[in-house]
């Protein structure tokens, strides 16, 4: 059977909006040597924005206190081969990095860019929109945890089939093949597992629904008093279970003085202008702190204490969780 009949029957998991055509192979020129492993989920042109002197201040709870350290954004936020393809020589195992997530921050960091010169105002365009929208997406699907998950259940979910899917196995079988789709799924190389895996994966970050919401959501950004910073974490962005609705939102500090808030409900966001602006970075600040799975980061050390008392105490829902449960649900 070819790849692209394969293509088509593993349309049962949901076709695939975005293709980086990862390949099992080279097809010419020299294969780059020692491909990065080092894999930031918090992008460090996102968190140089906190840097004084080419450092952040890190916290983390490796035990039960707090420990701060200055480190460059580059030193921090990442894991080791965090996204690498399981099966693939390693030349070609970092290719979700280099491919898709190196192109995501690229696009966004130039968003970043257009949003501290001009604003909201800016002159924005459909990619430059969706650039950014996209960011927002994979900071919440990116980390760890979430690749965990989405692995755990790729695992379980690749070699399910149904009837339509086993019908259409049957009529594109060839003579040699195994009898069922399952079998077939169940035989294919890690290699294979792995690729469709992080095609689905893409599929969820570069969400043309989801997506498409945030793009049409009014933007604003706020300039924040010099006391307090803002800080940032390894969960930044504050949100609402939907991004439809009255007062539904997001907002992700983008700097230790600036916040980016989008929402669909222009009488909110008014309300968030009118806002006392010092009541308002200590919300935000609770909630990113409060969120936080390993990290938070700020200009310097003088929020600790505060720090301290909210160091993931409350974390939101994973939108992984839900967009798992949601294809799950739409396979039964």
């Amino acid at each position: 059977m070819d790849t692209l009949t394969l293509d088509l029957l593993l349309c049962k998991n949901g076709c695939f909006t975005y293709d980086i055509s990862i390949s099992l192979c080279y097809t010419g020129g020299m294969k780059p040597a020692n491909p990065p492993t080092k894999h930031h989920y918090i992008p460090a042109f996102y968190l140089k924005r906190w840097e004084i002197g080419g450092k952040v201040t890190e916290f983390t709870r490796p035990w039960k206190t707090i420990v701060a350290k200055q480190v460059s954004a580059e030193a921090t936020g990442f894991e080791d081969r965090l996204y690498e393809l399981e099966g693939y020589e390693p030349a070609l195992a970092q290719q979700v990095e280099e491919k898709f997530f190196k192109a995501i921050d690229t696009w966004a960091h130039d968003a970043l860019v257009l949003l501290e010169k001009h604003g909201h105002d800016g002159n924005w365009n459909s990619e430059s929109r969706s650039a950014w929208s996209r960011f927002i997406l994979s900071l919440l699907l990116r980390t760890p945890e979430d690749i965990r998950m989405f692995r755990e259940w790729w695992r379980d979910d690749f070699g399910r089939t149904d009837e339509d899917a086993e019908a259409r196995y049957r009529a594109a079988r060839d003579d040699g093949d195994p009898e069922t789709f399952a079998e077939f799924l169940e035989n294919q190389p890690l290699s294979i597992k792995e690729r469709y895996q992080y095609k689905v994966l893409f599929s969820l970050i570069d969400h043309e629904n989801i997506g498409g919401e945030m793009n049409d959501m009014h933007w604003r950004l706020l300039q924040t008093p010099t006391q307090p910073t803002l800080l940032t974490s390894d969960r930044p962005i504050v949100r609402t279970s939907s991004v439809r609705g009255p007062k539904a939102h997001l907002a992700l500090p983008i700097g230790p003085r600036l916040l980016f808030v989008a929402s669909p409900d222009t009488q909110f966001l008014r309300q968030v202008l009118r806002a006392d602006q010092v009541r308002l970075v200590k919300e935000v600040n609770r909630q990113v702190v409060e969120g936080a799975t390993r990290f938070v980061y700020g200009i310097d050390g003088s929020q600790r204490r505060f720090i301290e008392n909210r160091f993931g105490k409350a974390p939101q829902p994973r939108l992984m969780e839900n967009l798992i449960a949601m294809r799950t649900a739409a396979q039964l």
